[in-house]
């Protein structure tokens, strides 16, 4: 839950703005804005980002404004360009150009081929040419290339697009070329697609996109993207209608405080999404009735129905900065015929003795599910209402009440005079005052628009939650399992959280109810939380659990298993633990493991009749214990497709036993299915493929039954073709119990992690006593002094 201070309710918008106003110098076409989409796997500095593009029948222009600070962070901006006319690439799986980074980031392959991230277009988006974007060193660079399969030098340069600014600096960057460059004819109309991806120079790749969107796991794999949308942008369009956006704002609070002194050169700026270059201003001027207010109208290009943010700023040239409002995004609606915005005061800050309008509000708020939970106490708190309304703003002091003869004594109101313009767009929440302590509603700022002299707002619930039902649900997971294989990392900031059908009012909602651990519980990788359920007593609800890196909802990973469920108590209710995914801890590996293979090869044949030569073929394996599990080399690995190496096992001498160890990682599964394959490297065989050993899906399976090192037992080549059954262990079993020795009984058994022994002296009898030191061994001695004892294996 987000705890919020006073100063936080200040929203800033990602503005990045100069003391005069910039526009494109272009005269054909009007600017087009593509949104990123909304990732911020690497901050939001695309993924909240703008790109506009415009033209003027010779030249295509640019702008990239990026969110989170208006900087590229580091990495690159990549905008792959399918211009309609055919032979364009499907993937970049085999792009390898690595001559500098420019080339990298469009390969998306690291120096000397170490990490690929995998970029598949889809839906018919199929580039010929990569723009890449690169504002620092080393490269410090813009340019396009027309794409090719191949190393170095594959891809074919065609120009500069004159990238500014760079060495590091903050954007926006703005970019150009000539129509030409991309196959496109001076003043002929063209449709061509776009799409960009935002990825490190050592080919890290983000789940960030503008003009257009992906999917895949972020990171450098090789890991695989599925590009699944794409923008449009019509080269040398004719001129599109404009609509007036007129704008004003009364400065008179700002001149009296010394703030805004225009007799010193100050100017005023509106500044949004209705602009060509989305948030780089315009300046305003003093209106001639009243040089306090500043006045202004913009073309605003957008189609009619466009929803609009803006505000408003200053240039302040005794402090040589801008000064920005700080309250949310005003918003307004692009209406045919024009848009005249209320008169507003800057900051929504009104002269205390000289306001032009005096408004009063009635707030009013139902305390009753706060009381129910513990978290109102009438007779030791206050609830209190702060905002814009205010003078000055989000001050306390305005204390509701509530009216003890009330038939909802619970309902809290108050009335307050606001100095605002009506028509302004105003912010408030609702805060609960206990001492010196205040605790703030979560999520974002209530708003409304300031009515004409009296308005009452509707009924308010603190944070949303209703009184009728406040059902206390907690919430518990183990996770294990994504802490031992590295897909959890509390310490590098990931949380984990629920979501689902509980929530009110946003369901299913990621990173809102976040779970914390008890570092001092017996099991401190159980993760719990209570969260209130206002539905009826009696609802089915559905739930799961998401991981969020870094603490981030927008790149929530989910569990892949089907919704979870249970049934609203009428009180409140403690769900059972369960495990992430419902994966059984008994059933995966804690700990990364070496093992090693070891196939007997006398007389090997593969299943397409040519015999196994060891004095020039090479033997590999291949399975579900590889990251990532079964890679794909079997196919043309005589023909070099794919790097077969790391599946390599060696001979060392010992008649034909091949042997290889591998790193199996934690987390995955203790039951390893795995094939054999042979690599032959003489010419008689045209075959090429390496999945050679049995037909398909007759695998071996096997289990590690001991971390740290495990040795599997011999294999034969080929066995599975003829005998699955030999070449597939049991899970665990296989108990014997020898001849007695030295007073002992010896047993032995296939053993697995989790698994033990238990015995009981009556078979008739449901009391079996579990033997915990047999934990994950597969042998003991049993004292033929004990007498008589019946043994089984179990697997809690």
């Amino acid at each position: 839950m987000k705890t919020y201070i006073h100063t936080l309710f200040y929203k800033i918008a990602t503005i990045t703005m100069l003391a005069t106003a910039a526009f494109f110098s272009v005269t054909s076409a009007r600017a087009v804005n593509f949104p990123g989409n909304g990732s911020t796997g690497f901050g939001g500095n695309i993924g909240n980002g703008t790109l506009s593009v415009t033209d003027d029948g010779t030249n295509i222009y640019g702008t990239m404004t990026c969110g989170n600070g208006g900087s590229m962070g580091g990495n690159a901006l990549v905008i792959y360009i399918d211009t309609g006319v055919g032979g364009g690439f499907s993937t970049t799986t085999n792009f390898n150009d690595q001559s500098d980074v420019n080339h990298i980031v469009i390969s998306g392959v690291d120096t000397g081929g170490s990490g690929r991230s995998v970029m598949t277009f889809t839906n018919g988006f199929a580039p010929q040419y990569a723009m890449s974007l690169v504002p620092f060193s080393p490269a410090n660079f813009g340019g396009i290339w027309q794409l090719a399969n191949g190393g170095n030098g594959s891809f074919t340069y065609k120009t500069s697009v004159s990238l500014s600014p760079v060495n590091g600096s903050t954007g926006p960057y703005t970019f150009s070329f000539p129509a030409t460059t991309i196959g496109l004819t001076n003043n002929t109309q063209a449709s061509i697609r776009i799409f960009g991806t935002y990825i490190s120079t050592t080919a890290y790749r983000s789940t960030e996109a503008i003009a257009g969107n992906d999917y895949g796991q972020f990171g450098q794999g090789p890991y695989t993207f599925l590009q699944t949308a794409y923008a449009t942008y019509n080269f040398a369009a004719p001129p599109t209608p404009s609509t007036p956006a007129a704008f004003q704002v009364d400065m008179t609070a700002q001149i009296a405080s010394g703030a805004f002194n225009p007799g010193n050169g100050d100017t005023v700026y509106a500044a949004g999404t209705f602009q060509t270059n989305p948030w780089t201003g315009f300046q305003l001027t003093p209106s001639a009735s009243n040089t306090n207010i500043y006045t202004g109208t913009y073309l605003d290009y957008n189609p009619t129905n466009t929803a609009e943010q803006f505000k408003f700023n200053f240039y302040s040239v005794a402090n040589t900065t801008n000064i920005y409002e700080g309250i949310d995004n005003r918003p307004f609606t692009l209406q045919s015929g024009g848009v005249t915005n209320t008169l507003v005061y800057f900051d929504d800050v009104f002269p205390t003795n000289n306001s032009a309008t005096t408004n009063a509000l009635t707030f009013s708020i139902d305390m009753t599910a706060q009381i129910d939970l513990g978290n109102f106490n009438p007779s030791t708190m206050q609830i209190e209402a702060l905002g814009t309304f205010e003078n000055p703003k989000w001050t306390a002091g305005f204390i509701l009440t509530n009216n003890p003869n009330a038939a909802n004594t619970n309902i809290y109101s108050g009335t307050i005079l606001d100095g605002n313009y009506p028509g302004s767009f105003e912010n408030y929440k609702f805060v609960i005052v206990s001492g010196g302590n205040n605790t703030y509603e979560s999520g974002n700022n209530r708003d409304f628009f300031t009515p004409t002299n009296t308005g009452t707002f509707p009924l308010a619930y603190f944070d949303g939650v209703v009184s009728a039902y406040s059902i206390p649900v907690t919430f518990q997971v183990d996770m294990t399992i994504p802490l031992a294989a590295g897909t959890f990392t509390p310490s590098n900031g990931d949380t984990v959280s629920v979501a689902g059908t509980f929530q009110s009012p946003n369901q299913w909602t990621a990173g809102i109810c976040v779970l914390t651990n008890n570092p001092a519980a017996t099991n401190s990788n159980v993760f719990s939380g209570t969260f209130i359920d206002q539905n009826q007593p009696g609802t089915g609800e559905q739930y799961k659990f998401q991981i969020n890196p870094a603490g981030n909802a927008n790149d929530a990973n989910w569990e892949s298993i089907a919704n979870r469920a249970f049934l609203l108590a009428s009180s409140a209710q403690i769900l059972p633990v369960v495990t992430w995914n419902n994966q059984d801890i008994n059933d995966v590996l804690l700990q990364a493991t070496t093992v090693t293979f070891t196939v007997n090869m006398t007389n090997a044949v593969d299943i397409y009749g040519f015999p196994f030569d060891p004095s020039a073929d090479a033997v590999v394996v291949n399975g579900n214990f590889m990251n990532p599990q079964w890679p794909d080399f079997w196919t043309d690995a005589l023909l070099g497709g794919f790097d077969y190496t790391a599946n390599l096992l060696q001979n060392n001498g010992n008649n034909l036993l091949y042997t290889g160890t591998f790193t199996v990682a934690a987390g995955s599964s203790l039951e390893v299915q795995y094939k054999y394959g042979i690599i032959h490297q003489y010419t008689g065989s045209s075959n090429t493929n390496a999945d050679n050993e049995a037909s398909f899906n007759l695998n071996h399976t096997r289990y590690i039954r001991t971390v740290g090192t495990y040795n599997f037992p011999v294999d034969i080549f080929g066995i599975q073709q003829t005998n699955l059954a030999a070449a597939t262990e049991p899970a665990f079993g296989n108990l014997a119990i020898g001849s007695p020795s030295a007073g002992n009984l010896p047993i032995s058994w296939l053993g697995l992690p989790g698994v033990h022994l238990q015995y009981t002296t009556n078979l008739l009898s449901t009391n079996w006593v579990d033997l915990n030191a047999t934990t994950g061994s597969s042998s003991t001695n049993w004292p033929t002094s004990n007498g008589n004892a019946y043994f089984r294996l179990i697997q809690p």
